[in-house]
């Protein structure tokens, strides 16, 4: 077989549509794994919900990160060859627009496979949560450069106090040196440059301090979190802060939203039975199953999502060639 007859062959080959469909039917099942397994979870994570054996493999064969994976990008790479040697081949046999739409058809999949791609790779999503006043640098979470400080968390109520809207005043550090103030509101978000945090929770952070063990521990923690006192009797404290608390009740709830009576419950647990509760005011100190706790103080926290995606700029655009596509392809006149 001669040379040319060979890269004929080899680019025959290439733009062979059986080949793009089996191309994607790979990519669709791969990318149905990354649905299937959590994504971007440490490699402990695996070995603990799924088995060590089946966790060190899903971590080995890269599951736990498939749109990033080297045999991932190596499929979309050969789809997006094949799908553009296809297109050149058919813009020589385009006598009308609409077999030109069915070039600009193709050729949209391979900017919305490219957004995909640009996604999985560069895109970063964490959640934080941030007490009032304080700050968070966000380098160590996928965002290099940035920082952020929550100036005021507030919270608007209806008549009957239920909530209204949720508002976090923050000032963003950006990378470049900027520093930007915003109001946070759901369905709000602060953007800059990509950049999005959203407004998605909030709660109660109560700020004290514990012995254990002769050792004083600080502890600003949310409600409902806990301190290891003896991992080895699965011994721990946990806190719960209550707003409003209702001294003639007798269960432990909160009377409103507001701050009227705070209180905050420490329980002592070992495994789940509860082996002591104490209910303590701000500035009391109590003893809880043998571990002094002292109640100082408590503050709003914001929880935020935080998102950067680079590539979805690039799958709307590609979303808006391959109506362009349909259009030319379905809608305009046929040639006669």
């Amino acid at each position: 077989m001669s040379g040319n007859s060979r890269k004929r062959l080899d680019l025959n080959l290439l733009s062979s549509m059986k080949l793009g469909l089996l191309l994607l039917l790979l990519l669709g099942i791969m990318a149905s794994l990354g649905s299937f397994f959590p994504q971007g979870q440490p490699p402990g994570f695996y070995r603990v919900y799924y088995g060590e054996l089946p966790g060190r493999l899903i971590v080995f064969l890269s599951l736990d990160h498939v749109y990033r994976s080297w045999w991932f990008l190596t499929l979309a790479a050969l789809f997006a060859l094949n799908t553009l040697t296809c297109s050149l081949k058919r813009i020589k046999k385009t006598p009308d627009l609409r077999s030109r739409g069915s070039v600009i058809l193709h050729l949209s999949i391979l900017v919305i496979l490219a957004g995909a791609v640009i996604s999985g790779v560069m895109a970063r999503h964490t959640y934080v949560e941030i007490g009032t006043g304080k700050s968070l640098d966000l380098t160590a979470m996928g965002f290099p450069g940035y920082s952020l400080r929550v100036k005021e968390f507030k919270v608007e109520y209806y008549e009957n106090l239920q909530p209204k809207q949720y508002i976090s005043s923050v000032s963003l550090k950006t990378a470049d040196g900027q520093e930007i103030e915003r109001e946070i509101q759901v369905n709000r978000p602060l953007k800059y440059k990509g950049l999005k945090i959203y407004q998605a929770s909030y709660g109660w952070l109560a700020r004290g301090e514990a012995v254990i063990n002769g050792k004083e521990v600080p502890f600003e923690l949310a409600s409902g979190r806990e301190l290891d006192t003896d991992p080895d009797k699965n011994e721990r404290l946990a806190f719960f802060f209550i707003p409003d608390f209702d001294e003639q009740g007798d269960t432990l709830h909160s009377r409103s939203p507001l701050p009227n009576n705070p209180r905050l419950v420490a329980v002592l647990f070992q495994d789940k039975q509860v082996m002591a509760r104490e209910v303590l005011a701000e500035g009391e100190t109590r003893g809880v199953g043998g571990y002094p706790v002292t109640f100082s103080g408590y503050l709003y926290y914001t929880g935020l999502e935080i998102k950067k995606d680079p590539g979805v700029g690039i799958l709307y655009a590609g979303f808006v060639i391959l109506l362009l596509g349909l259009v030319m392809r379905y809608l305009a006149p046929e040639k006669h």
